[in-house]
């Protein structure tokens, strides 16, 4: 798995470079073409547009760089990897996005308090049309290239990326009509309102793109000072919390904290456990449990500590168990009921079989004294039945193996059970245990896996010579 997760890691990598390096070439070409045009035509709104794309090729350039680096694998000086890279970029490049807004407002203040009527004059020509149509193109299909695999890979910069080339689509709009105007201008009356409008629509459009840069460096600024600053993601958080508990219910999660470096989140959680577990099987749960974030946070990293639960801290049914466990009991079929007498517990008590009741008296007075105590409960109602685990000693004559095997895949056959995974036979002299292994059913609730179960083992139980206990389980 591990292998998996680390060359699933590379190819990510090698996406999100190839994403960057295309954005760079593409804001190189944009940023001639622009110049160039803007230049010739004396356009505000296509200087301006000319800035934005220099600084996005410089960008670019930088998130090339930032994905590049994030990629290297953690050290001793950065021992959760060099993904805030990312992050610096983002907030980089939106520092340069509010000066060049900032640029352009102030040019656009200029000439529209300027008394010279050249300032706003704008030579219009097919070439101007055309930068501005060819970056809408672009603009348009980069953007969704890179917000896949933003989306994808869970890249800050590249999101950062796809967000800044997104709102240049309607940022060149806004140039599209200015320049439309300009070209107008001429047909219109001079003097009049419309001619007037027309003349400063260039201006305006300028300053369009001036809003929008400044729209765009709130979100990518916050969202990129929210990483530096190790702010939870709620969502992450939440998927994390519901993963526990529709999946691991058993084990409560106490404390739950996620951070995320570059695209990787890394999972710190503190879950209740009963103390008397062994050290293997805490350490086996963990596995278990950093495994289920691996699926369901795809890259997390998840440390998970065990914190020995208190019985104060437990659900009130399973506080019943512990304290049976701790009088020697085993208990099936418990009931905790807030009556309008108030609240009654009801419980199987189990007992050797071969015992007097005069014998378990006290113990089981004990015990329910101890319920009642600290469960606060006003009646704790015992119901005493034999333990039945151990097992029957069986008179009839066992087959050699391969043939009770065949006789076991024939019953199930008949019955239109699941084909046996494996059919395992346990002796101890005349004691016999068979167990049937058939394939999970996980979809099934275990209410439902229990009526299951019970329901084979009972008819496969009948359908054979009782020369052995049956029980049919799921195979883990």
């Amino acid at each position: 798995m591990l292998r998996r997760m680390e060359q699933n890691a590379r190819q990510q990598d090698e996406r999100k470079a190839g994403a960057a390096l295309s954005s760079v070439l593409w804001s190189a070409l944009l940023t001639v073409l622009k110049f160039v045009v803007g230049i010739a035509t004396g356009s505000l709104g296509i200087l301006s547009e000319a800035l934005h794309s220099a600084l996005d090729l410089v960008s670019a350039g930088g998130t090339y760089f930032a994905v590049r680096v994030a990629a290297l694998p953690a050290d001793d000086d950065h021992p959760y990897g060099h993904g805030k890279v990312e992050n610096l970029t983002a907030l980089g490049e939106t520092l340069l996005l509010l000066g060049t807004a900032v640029w352009v407002v102030r040019e656009a203040v200029l000439r529209l308090a300027s008394d010279d009527a050249s300032a706003l004059e704008v030579e219009t020509s097919v070439w101007a049309f055309a930068v501005v149509i060819v970056a809408m193109l672009v603009d348009i299909n980069r953007a969704a290239m890179l917000r896949r695999v933003a989306r994808e890979t869970k890249s800050a910069a590249l999101a950062a990326d796809a967000a800044h080339f997104a709102t240049d689509i309607w940022s060149s709009a806004a140039v599209l009509l200015g320049i439309t105007c300009a070209a107008l201008a001429g047909y219109t009356l001079p003097g009049s309102r419309v001619h007037w409008l027309f003349l400063r629509m260039d201006v305006f459009a300028s300053l369009v793109v001036a809003a929008i840069i400044l729209h765009v460096c709130w979100g990518l600024g916050r969202q990129a000072v929210n990483n530096l600053m190790d702010k939870a993601d709620a969502a992450t958080l939440a998927t994390a919390r519901r993963v526990m508990r529709e999946r691991m219910p058993a084990y409560p999660v106490r404390e739950l904290r996620v951070r995320e470096v570059g695209n990787k989140p890394y999972v710190s959680m503190v879950v209740d456990v009963p103390r008397e577990l062994h050290v293997d099987t805490a350490h086996e749960i963990a596995d278990a449990i950093e495994s289920l974030m691996a699926d369901a946070l795809p890259g997390s990293e998840t440390r998970v500590h065990m914190q020995p639960a208190e019985l104060q801290d437990m659900e009130p049914d399973m506080l019943v168990r512990q304290i049976a466990l701790t009088h020697r009991f085993g208990v099936h079929g418990l009931v905790l009921m807030h009556a309008e007498q108030g609240f009654i517990i009801f419980t199987d008590l189990e007992l050797p079989p071969d015992a007097t009741l005069a014998a378990w008296r006290v113990a089981v007075q004990a015990f329910q004294n101890d319920v009642r105590r600290r469960l606060h409960a006003d009646k704790v109602v015992v119901h005493v039945e034999p333990n039945l685990r151990a097992l029957p000693v069986c008179e009839t004559s066992l087959p050699p193996a391969p043939e009770w095997e065949g006789m076991v895949r024939r019953a199930m056959q008949r019955l239109g059970a699941p084909e046996p995974l494996a059919i395992e036979l346990y002796t101890r002299g005349a004691e016999r245990l068979c167990t049937v292994l058939i394939p999970r059913e996980d979809h099934l609730t275990v209410e439902q896996s229990h009526a299951r179960l019970s329901a084979l083992t009972k008819l496969l139980t009948a359908a054979l010579p009782r020369a052995a206990r049956i029980i049919v389980a799921y195979a883990a």
